[in-house]
């Protein structure tokens, strides 16, 4: 992997450096990658050297632990769970791209399931999510009881961040369908706290809940119902009205795939935000399930890097 392309999430917090430094496999710093050099571009305190220091070991992990359940409501198909956490937790997850993995108490640990977190309160402690009801592990939490086991904080359920942080005082164009809604909240918080103005498109069925305008009561907040081609050709013509500096991309690969084919054709230095569609199973780039190829055939370990 070129470390000058891509970054690791995790880089300088408190789970850095991780499993992967232990197996000469960090996403960053090239001597702990097994080689006798160091060419990489992490401007924070050096890996290698907060490695070296921990005796050779990794800084931390991650542990599940049991969280009460203060609230739930089923809406549709979808289960928003209220769940009391740590102040530390509700303050981690506060950054767009944040999910956790969640189970049932009583399955082991082959239910542990991603989900991204749809509003954290750290006042309170607390934070939401919403899990839409389809396989063996989401209904599961049907029967949750009072409490959640909760593994986390994570942070790459957004893969465009850079983009997302450096984007100040612009105009930017929100896109979420369905479930996607979720993780379009922080990012929707975040763009406004950096001074932008924001369309926001939400394309679902007749019917659905709109949780977006749960928390944003904006005159700019548009409701569709129409297939992929179709959004993506309405993208384009938003682009067509409006300078867009940054879209943001809530729903499947192939909407994203057609919406930015769309988009850059009318504006081809616009900067992309989507959501992290990849089959994330521990978080940690071990298991590989998540790995992709770059354009230059480099795996990339997508529940932990980004590209910069």
């Amino acid at each position: 992997m070129n470390s000058k392309q891509w970054q690791c999430v995790d880089a300088g917090s408190d789970y850095c450096p991780c499993r992967l430094a232990e197996e000469n496999s960090c996403i960053i710093c090239t001597q702990l990658q097994g080689k006798g050099y160091c060419d990489c571009n992490w401007m924070g305190v050096c890996i290698y050297d907060e490695f070296y220091f921990s005796g050779n070991k990794m800084k931390g992990a991650r542990e599940s632990r049991e969280y009460p359940v203060i609230d739930s409501k089923i809406i549709d198909n979808i289960i928003v769970l209220s769940i009391q956490v740590t102040r530390y937790m509700s303050r981690a997850l506060k950054q767009p791209g944040s999910y956790i993995f969640i189970r049932n108490k009583d399955s082991d640990h082959f239910f542990d399931m991603p989900i991204s977190i749809m509003d954290s309160d750290e006042e309170r402690s607390s934070i939401k999510i919403a899990v839409e009801m389809r396989g063996v592990k989401t209904k599961k939490l049907m029967d949750h009881g009072n409490t959640l086991i909760v593994r986390g904080p994570y942070w790459n359920g957004v893969l465009g961040l850079n983009s997302l942080k450096t984007t100040q005082n612009a105009r930017c164009l929100v896109f979420a369908r369905g479930i996607a809604q979720a993780p379009a909240i922080l990012t929707i918080k975040h763009l406004l706290r950096n001074g932008n103005i924001i369309d926001i498109v939400v394309n679902k069925k007749t019917g659905e809940h709109n949780f977006i305008k749960e928390y944003f009561n904006m005159e700019s907040i548009r409701e569709v119902d129409i297939p992929s081609d179709e959004t993506a050709i309405l993208c384009g013509k938003l682009m067509e009205t409006n300078d867009y500096k940054l879209v943001f991309i809530g729903g499947s690969d192939l909407l994203q795939d057609k919406i930015i084919k769309f988009v850059q054709e009318i504006n081809s230095d616009v900067k992309f935000v989507t959501t992290n569609n990849n089959m994330i199973c521990c978080g940690e780039g071990i298991c590989g399930s998540c790995t992709k190829k770059d354009k230059d055939g480099a795996l990339i370990k997508t529940c932990k890097a980004q590209r910069m």
